[in-house]
């Protein structure tokens, strides 16, 4: 069953035009509940129409879009409507300028299969990319396609959209980090690998090769890092796709637990006590340039300031 459909946003409107072009602009938050609440405007709007027969490949198109832009978009999401005499345009948009790829799909996926189903199900797709971020279409013509596309439209349904309340990756926060200069993040990065590799080997060394106190500090350095170890290989993966590209600014987006907000803030302390042990001269690696610290120090308090959030 879907959900209530009073999450959507007062934005809601409705108009006609005098060529009977029904038009319905709808705004939601990046909440499970989005869905649920776009297939339901769908199915009251194509209700009666000349496209009733496309009810289920438009509750399953838009539901996958508007799942899509909650995972993965950013705010504001919102979804527009057209529904003409013989066809029917909805268009969402997201405040990401990443387009979906099938270079993404898996069609084992939850959030994959999505697109190839769309291209297999609509008369037509696309994405057109705006200075705030995009919009991804689709099209329903009426008489349906030619071709018979084998989906089980319930079981699909039931899979997405309402099933977000209990995805696991509902649990987690999504960071967004935008407009880093992409070299000084990266040379960051660089330094920080640095840092960690060199503070191994004296560990792996042992006893003899260094005070007591300074092979505590090193361990406890590495066992900090260790614990961001999935969001940093995200992070570095992210920066190479940007480096490579000549973006000089980039978009960084990562999926961090709520509860994680100590093990970064001991990441954060971690580092600045490798440099310290840098700065003494301790360590064979160069302390980090003011500008390299500061942009570490400014993109892990904005991640503690957005799981705070």
């Amino acid at each position: 069953m879907d959900g209530p459909a009073d999450r959507r946003s007062p934005r809601t409107r409705t108009r006609s035009s005098a060529s009977q072009v029904r038009v319905e602009q709808l705004s939601f938050d990046p909440v499970p509940e989005a869905a649920p609440s776009a297939r339901a405007a769908v199915r009251s709007l194509l209700a009666g129409s000349g496209l009733a027969s496309r009810i289920d490949d438009a509750e399953l198109a838009v539901s996958e879009l508007v799942t899509n832009a909650v995972l993965h978009g950013r705010a504001p999401i919102t979804v527009a409507l057209h529904l003409h005499a013989d066809h029917l345009r909805v268009e969402v948009g997201d405040g990401s300028p990443v387009s979906p790829s099938f270079s993404m799909l898996d069609p084992t996926a939850v959030t994959g299969r999505g697109l190839m189903l769309i291209s297999a199900t609509a008369d037509g797709w696309g994405v057109d990319p705006l200075p705030t971020g995009k919009t991804v279409w689709f099209e329903l013509r009426a008489g349906g396609r030619d071709v018979e596309v084998d989906v089980d439209v319930d079981a699909l349904l039931a899979a997405w959209g309402d099933d977000l309340l209990g995805d696991p990756a509902l649990e987690q926060v999504r960071i967004v980090l935008t407009d880093l200069d992409t070299t000084l993040v990266a040379r960051s990065e660089a330094h920080v690998e640095g840092l960690l590799r060199e503070l191994a080997l004296l560990v792996g060394a042992g006893a003899g090769t260094a005070p007591a106190g300074q092979l505590r500090t090193a361990s406890s350095v590495l066992q900090a890092a260790a614990g961001m170890d999935a969001v940093r290989a995200d992070l570095r993966h992210q920066l190479s796709v940007a480096v490579s590209a000549g973006q000089p600014l980039v978009d960084l987006t990562l999926t961090v637990q709520r509860d994680d907000a100590e093990l970064v803030r001991d990441f954060a302390h971690a580092l600045d006590e490798a440099d310290r042990l840098s700065r003494a001269g301790l360590l064979l690696m160069a302390p980090a340039p003011v500008e390299l610290s500061d942009v570490r120090q400014s993109y892990l308090r904005r991640v503690l300031h957005q799981l705070a959030s």
